[in-house]
């Protein structure tokens, strides 16, 4: 039997049978009753069989089809961008889709950014549309003259989006001939690379066509729009050079340019001309049948020439040749795939899983971050939905990538907070006489934060942001960027965090006032900053204490912590949690009949205005509210509780996460149990970016996670390529009442006030936010290390099957598998030779290295071992034998097909539809 307290242990035991594993010679430990019946959830003696190998630590599971069992397939033609496949490098990307005769590819670059010239700071009004705002790089369009992707003529059409290597390929037919294209953004230089072809009955010119037209950026398109039909055009020039074609744009910080060109044209002949100043075309002609190869780049914004900048790298792509970059670029996306290993279980959920992590990859990994909206995909010329950074939307596009193993993907994100920080520390002094850092929820490009009544008093975005820098440095253990930058923002973060709070007469020091997140109501002691300053001040002491500094607010740091007011903790109204025989259930909501342990929720804070303690929801028959879901259909159209107005629904998920104050290493503690019901009483998620089914997983919530995951897509998977979105309403218009939906908007600067429908439909856009928090979900089921034990399945349903190789805090890479609910082993690789604690999901563990020749004996409900740099082990329960362990080969093929969630109303392709 498990005992009830953690036991740390060191421990060194007794040897006995040697075997091979991970490569090297072992001395394993096999009690003599080894066979005999094993206490708890440990595993009687029985064949290992599994797909991952012990010798080599590794999945022997074939590649490509490990992941291009997750490919996206098209049986009909994206016709809408929507639909579009996505292409990138992290710092190029397009979007390629089909309208009647052509191919549409959209190319962008995260750094093609045209700064205001109004200065700061930029607030909605009188500056709309003069915002710094992010252009897109140009359109290029391949046009086969006939109506190839038209329904009325399509005979066969399938195209891939190919995740093992990034590229896209597409093949078509109909009565006038056939056509093929496949492309790639080279992960190195950035390059988009086309290979292009046709044969089709007659000789037809083939037109392959560049285009940059700017426009208004429309950031708040559903509430007003400029009439000023100039703005975002000047400043464009097309060339055309010999087989090569150009676009030269001017932004506020210089020139890019883009090129295209011909790599190969076997034989046919090339003609490149420039049609006006925003246009430049290539056309060949030759042969009926066409086969060539197209290279295009995009330059940064530079004073210099642009044009001699994107020549030379279409030359050396050219001297290169073709073959060289696709071979490089497989083979660096196979080793980004092989960071990583998630089958959750559910094919729909890990093929969700797999394109939100490609989608970062393509997105993320440039000097400026893809935005939460459209990421580095926007569509239409320079339309850029809320071109601004939004904070509580853009991190959400950060938190499963850790322990995807994409720190690096991280990096560049944490590099634009980190060199803000200089105008953080100046609006920290002159908003608030404060010293410190103040990041506002919503900052440009340049770090520049958005200061208005509605974000003035939100002052935890630096909080979390610093615990964003102390949790990319639990991962990497790498002290050059804890002392350089981790510890410097941790520190600017804290600073102005103590000037929130003031010691009163009871003693405690008390947050004076604020919002919640986003939210407009002031409070005081409000939740959000009560519990980041736990969080950022224990964090900010320990980082400290690793980087062996010292400072001398560290003590009235300690001093605030050890008198802090407590969190707002309020019984749940009448009603909602009743206590029975068998003890508390929760009444309300979709899990009404939960048992629970207590009637106390998490209250908000003390409503400054309002004069008594809120909490965020509250009941209502409202039947606008009507979006939380169950399992039970009956009570899907039943509205249970209401958002109090002007409180932010994410407020009371805080004290779990992203803060980490709360989780399952606190079970037992009243705030766990108070957490514990506040979630039950509340439910799922009523916005993409709620982090609901992530704060269920922190808390154990196995059996409603489950429940909750099984509905997401459902809930958030707007697009057909995986794309999300945050707003049910979205979903709930459809394209089809979208293409003919309008807003009635404002009309900026009109001095009568003047108001206009709007079309959305040249609006729509996709949001990053709810696929994030899907992905950390299914991440934190299956392991969790956020107070630096490690923990595998804490939060998945017994009955199910899953496997995973996931990276932990402390720099560890994590291994594991459970079938019908039990632990059948777990591998752990130590990347830093940090120590490493384990909660042991069986009563007694066998521990083996590759390093040691004995073998550890380890029990106790939590045990710490020593380890070294890339130092391997493996952990089976007493009793089973890792000498009948047997490696199940696995084969899976590419996907073929249009995937349908098991509710039918989501989907992952196109379906042949002619």
């Amino acid at each position: 039997m498990k005992i009830a307290c953690r036991i740390l242990k060191l421990i060194d035991n007794s040897i006995g049978t040697t075997i091979s594993l991970i490569g090297i010679s072992f001395l394993i430990c096999l009690p003599g009753n080894v066979f005999s019946k094993i206490k708890g959830n440990n595993i009687s003696s029985s064949l290992i069989q599994s797909a991952f190998n012990p010798k080599t630590a590794s999945w022997n599971i074939d590649w490509p089809g490990r992941i291009s069992q997750y490919d996206l397939v098209y049986k009909s033609p994206p016709i809408d961008p929507m639909q579009g496949i996505a292409l990138g490098n992290g710092d190029v990307a397009a979007l390629v889709w089909c309208e009647d005769t052509k191919i549409v590819i959209v190319l962008n670059k995260c750094d093609l950014w045209d700064d205001s010239q109004t200065g700061k700071p930029e607030t909605w009004d009188e500056k709309y549309d003069f915002y710094t705002t992010q252009r897109h790089a140009c359109r290029i369009e391949i046009d086969f003259k006939f109506p190839v992707f038209n329904t009325l003529y399509l005979t066969d059409f399938k195209a891939r989006l190919s995740l093992a290597d990034a590229s896209l390929s597409l093949r078509g037919s109909s009565p006038f001939g056939d056509l093929n294209l496949k492309a790639f953004i080279d992960h190195q230089s950035g390059i988009l690379f086309c290979e292009l072809g046709n044969s089709f009955k007659e000789e037809v010119p083939l037109k392959i066509s560049m285009e940059h037209f700017g426009s208004r950026t429309f950031s708040m398109w559903y509430t007003r729009m400029r009439r000023d039909a100039t703005i975002g055009l000047p400043g464009t020039e097309a060339l055309a050079d010999g087989n090569s074609i150009f676009i030269t744009q001017k932004l506020s910080g210089g020139k890019f340019a883009v090129g295209g060109t011909v790599l190969q044209s076997n034989g046919l002949k090339v003609n490149c001309s420039r049609e006006h100043s925003r246009c430049t075309s290539i056309q060949v002609t030759g042969n009926r049948e066409k086969k060539i190869q197209l290279a295009f780049s995009v330059t940064s914004p530079i004073n210099g020439d642009p044009v001699a900048e994107v020549k030379s790298k279409l030359s050396g792509a050219n001297r290169k040749g073709l073959e060289p970059f696709k071979q490089e670029h497989a083979a660096y996306w196979k080793a980004i795939w092989n960071r990583s290993f998630m089958d959750y279980g559910d094919d729909y959920l890990n093929n969700l899983w797999y394109l939100t992590m490609y989608y970062a990859n393509a997105s993320q990994g440039g000097k400026y971050p893809g935005r939460f909206n459209n990421g580095l995909w926007s569509w239409n010329n320079d339309v850029q939905q809320w071109n601004f950074y939004f904070h509580w939307n853009q991190q959400q596009i950060y938190w499963p990538l850790n322990a995807a193993g994409f720190h690096d993907l991280v990096a560049p994100y944490l590099d634009f907070r980190f060199n803000s920080l200089r105008f953080a520390k100046k609006d920290a002094k002159e908003l608030y006489n404060a010293k410190g850092a103040f990041i506002s929820d919503v900052t440009n490009r340049n770090g520049y934060n958005r200061m208005d009544s509605n974000v003035k008093d939100n002052h935890t975005p630096v909080a979390e942001i610093a615990l964003d820098f102390w949790r990319q440095y639990q991962f990497t253990s790498d002290k050059k960027f804890l002392k350089e930058k981790a510890l410097p923002f941790i520190l600017e973060a804290a600073r102005f965090f103590e000037s929130l709070f003031v010691k009163e007469g009871d003693g405690l020091y008390h947050a004076k006032e604020g919002n919640g997140y986003e939210g407009s109501v002031v409070l005081h002691d409000g939740l959000t900053e009560l519990v980041y300053a736990r969080t950022l001040f224990t964090n900010a002491l320990e980082a400290l204490k690793v980087a062996g500094a010292d400072i001398p607010e560290a003590q009235r740091w300690k001093e605030l912590l050890d008198h802090l007011a407590p969190l707002p903790v309020v019984k749940a109204s009448n009603g909602l949690i009743i206590k029975g025989d068998s003890g508390y259930k929760i009444n309300q909501g979709i899990y009404s009949g939960t048992s629970v342990q207590g009637d106390e929720i998490i209250g908000a804070g003390w409503g400054i205005k309002e004069n008594k303690m809120l909490t965020t929801w509250y009941k209502t028959d409202d039947p606008e509210y009507a979006f939380l879901v169950s399992g039970d259909t009956s009570r899907n159209n039943k509205c249970e509780f209401r958002v109090y107005d002007g409180l932010f629904p994410a407020v009371p998920r805080s004290p779990v996460y992203p803060s980490g104050l709360v989780g399952l290493s606190q079970k037992g503690d009243p705030l766990f149990d108070v957490m514990t019901a506040t979630t039950l009483l509340y439910g799922s998620e009523g916005m993409g970016w709620d982090p609901a089914p992530i704060v269920m997983a922190r808390l154990g919530l196995a059996r409603e996670l489950a429940l909750n995951l099984d509905q997401f897509p459902v809930r958030w998977q707007f697009f057909l390529n995986g794309w999300g979105h945050i707003s049910s309403e979205v979903k709930e218009d459809g394209d089809g009442t979208s293409y003919f939906k309008t807003n009635l908007v404002n009309v900026v600067g009109s001095p009568t006030g003047e108001k206009v429908p709007f079309p959305a439909w040249p609006f729509r856009h996709m949001s990053m936010e709810a696929m994030s928090v899907l992905a950390t979900a299914m991440n934190e089921a299956l392991l969790q290390s956020y107070d630096g034990t490690i923990s595998v399945f804490p939060a998945f349903k017994g009955s199910k099957t899953a496997r995973f190789t996931l990276h932990a805090q402390g720099g560890f890479v994590i291994s594991s598998e459970i079938k019908a609910g039990k632990v059948q082993w777990i591998a752990i690789k130590s990347l830093y030779g940090n120590p490493c604690k384990l909660e042991l999901p069986w009563n007694i563990a066998l521990l083996y290295s590759n390093l040691n020749r004995k073998s550890q004996k380890l029990s106790g409900e939590t045990v710490v071992f020593k380890t070294k740099t890339e130092e391997s082990f493996l952990l089976i329960p007493e009793g089973q034998n890792l000498q009948s362990w047997s490696v199940v080969a696995e084969k899976p093929s590419a996907n073929e097909k249009v995937k349908y969630h098991p509710s039918g109303k989501t989907q992952l392709g196109i379906p042949r539809m002619f």
